[in-house]
Order: C-alpha cells, then structure tokens, then sequence
C-alpha cells in the first residue's frame, strides 16, 4: 500500500539527524508557550509546575537514549 523504498538511501545518520533536530523543533514550540497557557490550573505556581522544564527534560532523555540505541 504505502511504498517507503526510497528510505533505503537514507543512512542511519542522516535518520539521526532528522529525528533529533524534530526533537529540537518540539521543545523549541514548547518555550514559545505562554505562560499562563502552561501555569493555567496552578493557583500558587513553584518552578516545579512549569511544564517546558519537564517537556525540555523528557526531550533531552529521548534524544539520548536514541543516539544510544
């Protein structure tokens, strides 16, 4: 149904790439978010419930576990 041949010609570090620089572009939307949009249901916000610091680690720990992998 779906012909993906043209995928052979890509090596593993161009992939690479590719994948970590979507990561990059993800966490750099996420810090484009207003505040107020990530602290909506927070009455007394500690840096703890700001939301990019989490979405910016994840990120981080998938990227390296896929260079790992």
């Amino acid at each position: 149904m779906l012909n993906f041949d043209w995928l052979n010609s890509v090596s593993v570090g161009v992939a690479r790439g590719i994948i970590l620089g979507i990561f990059g572009l993800i966490v750099i939307a996420v810090w484009f978010l207003r505040r107020e949009y990530v602290l909506e249901s927070v009455d007394a916000p500690r840096p703890w419930h700001n939301l990019k610091w989490w979405a910016t680690g994840v990120m981080i720990l998938l990227g390296l576990l896929y260079l790992y992998f």
